[in-house]
């Protein structure tokens, strides 16, 4: 995981969350009690989200992928803001290419002439 050491809004420290029978309130992330990439999320998210994430996905192999938000998304926010914001902006925004975001504007203006 890559540390790019921005400084976010943490909204998961203030949770109470129970472990077993232990409950576990707002404790401040201490990232040294923790291995490997627990100790980046708890850097990142705090104790109650690092737990909550162990719990859920110990022992499976995760990956994230490189796109964030759906297809039909991306395609409905482009459509909504191609005219008034450019290819390089939308690029920005969506994570996608210049180019990729161009295609998408085609396809979108290929399916209105359809209609």
């Amino acid at each position: 995981m890559k540390n790019t050491g921005k400084i976010t809004k943490d909204n998961f420290k203030s949770e109470k969350l129970q472990l077993n029978e232990e409950v576990i309130e707002g404790v401040n992330s201490n990232p040294d009690l923790y291995g490997g990439i627990y100790k980046e999320l708890a850097e990142l998210l705090g104790d109650a989200a690092t737990i909550k994430i162990w719990k859920r996905f110990s022992g499976l192999n995760v990956t994230f992928p490189q796109r964030l938000y759906s297809k039909e998304y991306t395609k409905e926010f482009i459509k909504e803001n191609m005219n008034s914001l450019r290819p390089a902006e939308l690029s920005r925004a969506m994570g996608l290419s210049e180019r990729r975001i161009r295609q998408i504007i085609a396809e979108i203006k290929h399916e209105n002439e359809e209609v």
